[in-house]
């Protein structure tokens, strides 16, 4: 049986790209996908999903905060949230609300699939690697600060995360990378901040300074 799932995002493309990616997979049915908090009561009210995958930043609220309004409605149905970056502080509030996942919306659709079979199956899934640092891509024992061998800034980022610093390493300013990526400049700070982190760095000009690859 097919594992009904309603997509709350306020972000019309993320939601239709999921759907169709959804799509492809015989054991996932996306049943609807509405913009806000109180679309996605009145859905769950009239539909009863199986899972709904919620987006933390909403139009008109928090998606945090929508979890208990979701369980008192329809106490049986699973609830992942969705968020552009992985922060320690999400995972937390999600668990103690009792949502039963976290994951990044830039997870592969075979990940996010898991995630959805997992929790349906009974059990939780919370995207969640130390310091922001991709999944089983590096030990972070093995970790020291500020981050400088350029073996280990090869593996700590993502390609997206390297092709923003290829662009910073270029001297584009934030709102040409946001042209370039097709990104929101919320969304484009939240990564760089991200990279900051892993370098171990303060500013821009620090990471930059850090990056060895940077183009003649």
């Amino acid at each position: 049986m097919n594992v009904k799932v309603l997509i709350v995002d306020s972000h019309g493309p993320f939601a239709e790209n999921t759907k169709f990616l959804f799509s492809m997979e015989p054991q996932i049915e996306t049943v609807g996908i509405v913009k806000n908090g109180e679309e996605c009561l009145d859905f769950v009210r009239q539909s009863q999903p199986d899972v709904v995958l919620l987006d933390i930043h909403l139009n008109d609220g928090n998606g945090i905060s929508l979890i208990e309004q979701i369980q008192r409605i329809a106490p049986t149905v699973k609830i992942i949230l969705m968020t552009e970056f992985n922060q320690e502080g999400y995972v937390t509030a999600a668990k103690n609300k009792g949502a039963e996942g976290v994951i990044i919306k830039d997870l592969h659709i075979r990940e996010v699939v898991q995630a959805i079979l997992k929790v349906m199956d009974g059990g939780t899934y919370f995207y969640q690697s130390p310091l922001a640092f991709p999944k089983n891509q590096i030990d972070i024992d093995d970790m020291h600060f500020p981050v400088k061998p350029v073996e280990i800034l090869e593996k700590i980022l993502t390609p997206e995360e390297k092709e923003i610093m290829r662009l910073l390493a270029k001297r584009l300013s934030n709102k040409e990378i946001t042209s370039i990526l097709g990104v929101s400049a919320r969304v484009l700070s939240e990564r760089i901040n991200i990279i900051l982190l892993k370098f171990g760095v303060n500013t821009k000009l620090e990471a930059v300074l850090t990056w060895p690859f940077v183009e003649p």
